[in-house]
């Protein structure tokens, strides 16, 4: 048997979640007691039938169980404030024991702790472009476990601000995604260890924006170019017997999976910004198609699809050299669908830069990289019609506009001053 997760305190509405299970001979007998001030309250008390005994063969007897603990426990009681201890026993059919069978026993000891974490906002006034990013900086309790910004049903979790001083002080970077309504609620949160929760507002003004609309029109040529390819690279995928069905699922369900690879992706993010200075766009480069357009793609003159662009475009020349928007590490470099051959870099605190389409790649996940440095050439692998970068920055998995990560300005004003605010100084980027 088996809780869902370790726990040292549990809340006024706990989460906790307990599964039993024997695939021998079933289970035969469960108990749960909760202790609290020397009074005991029952939580689980079953029997469950034994097995039919057929040609010595044991079969009937059920096998697993699953139970909220965390309802049964708030509904127990009054939860107040203090030890307590959780002790659940279980058997199952064996012959074992003078047919008492195995027995199995669990025991916590823990604390019933059901005040909220404490939770402030320190810095000011936000601005918020739809699309875009923001920093703030807030103050929890020092029995907080996870905080951070929630914006809408996105959550951006928050790091220390100075992990060698105070830790109660934290910034968080937040994105307002840009299919997002024109208010979203915006609030920062922090949870504790036995689960209690506080919120609190920050002042914010949005700037909601209007974003490009295109038409993509295909050929047969170039899905013929494209889709078998992709679908060779991805044997997930399996051919429909005709190429716009096929382009469909690359388009759409492709896409989406893709988009999921880089959030788990960013789960790994180094819990630290890896840069000093603001990111930098591609060297020589001409902007093709621009952040959140929205395209409509048409097919012999009808419309097949819709999807959005989350990235810049950018072209120099066949096979030019890409260069490493800012430091990070490399967390992924192979193909990616309908990016193709790909690279993703952290560079910290959540913020992945995505380089896709390369012809090649000359780093590996792992390695750590400069500003500047080349990853590989650029290319028109995957989704693409000719040879570009597509450049994509995502914030815990949410695309977010590169043009204020490349502004000098931005990141030294909106993100570095505002975090050096607390360590007493001022960080800089680059002019």
């Amino acid at each position: 048997m088996s809780l869902d997760r370790d726990f040292s305190a549990l809340g006024k509405d706990p989460s906790l979640v307990l599964e039993v299970e024997d695939g021998q001979t079933g289970l035969k007998q469960l108990s749960a007691v909760l202790e609290v001030e020397g009074q005991s309250f029952p939580l689980i008390d079953r029997d469950y039938p034994g097995p039919w005994l057929l040609y010595f063969q044991r079969s009937g007897a059920q096998s697993s169980a699953r139970f909220d603990l965390g309802e049964m426990i708030a509904s127990s009681h009054p939860i107040r404030e203090g030890p307590a201890r959780l002790s659940i026993t279980a058997s199952d059919h064996s012959y074992r024991r003078f047919f008492a069978g195995n027995q199995a026993r669990l025991q916590r000891d823990f604390t019933f702790d059901i005040r909220p974490p404490t939770l402030e906002a320190l810095s000011a006034q936000h601005y918020v472009t739809q699309g875009g990013s923001a920093c703030v900086l807030y103050r929890v309790g020092e029995d907080t476990e996870v905080s951070g910004v929630r914006v809408g049903s996105d959550f951006f979790p928050g790091y220390a601000a100075d992990p060698d001083g105070d830790k109660q002080v934290r910034f968080c970077i937040f994105g307002y995604r840009y299919d997002l309504g024109p208010n979203p609620e915006m609030k920062l949160v922090a949870v504790d260890a036995a689960g209690n929760r506080s919120e609190a507002r920050f002042r914010y003004k949005l700037f909601p924006r209007k974003f490009r609309q295109r038409t993509i029109r295909l050929s047969s040529a170039f899905l013929q170019q494209v889709v078998p390819a992709i679908l060779n690279q991805n044997p997930q995928l399996s051919s429909q017997g005709d190429l716009v069905k096929d382009f469909l699922q690359i388009n759409d369900g492709l896409r989406q999976a893709n988009h999921d690879k880089i959030k788990q992706l960013s789960s790994q993010s180094e819990p630290q910004f890896l840069w000093t200075e603001a990111f930098a766009q591609l060297s020589r480069s001409k902007v093709e198609s621009l952040f959140a357009d929205h395209r409509t793609y048409l097919y012999e003159g009808r419309e097949i699809d819709r999807q959005d662009h989350v990235g810049f475009d950018l072209s120099v020349v066949k096979h030019y050299p890409i260069e490493a928007s800012n430091d990070g590490v490399v967390r992924y470099a192979d193909l990616l669908g309908i990016y193709g051959n790909t690279i993703l870099v952290d560079h910290g605190c959540g913020l992945l830069s995505l380089y896709g389409h390369l012809s090649s790649i000359a780093v590996e996940a792992g390695d750590r990289v400069g500003k500047g440095q080349v990853l590989g050439r650029s290319g028109a692998t995957g989704l693409a019609a000719g040879d570009h970068l597509h450049f994509g920055l995502f914030l815990h998995g949410i695309p977010v506009n590169p043009t204020e990560w490349w502004d000098p300005k931005w990141i030294r004003e909106r993100v570095l001053d505002r975090i050096g605010e607390h360590k007493g100084g001022s960080a800089t980027a680059e002019s």
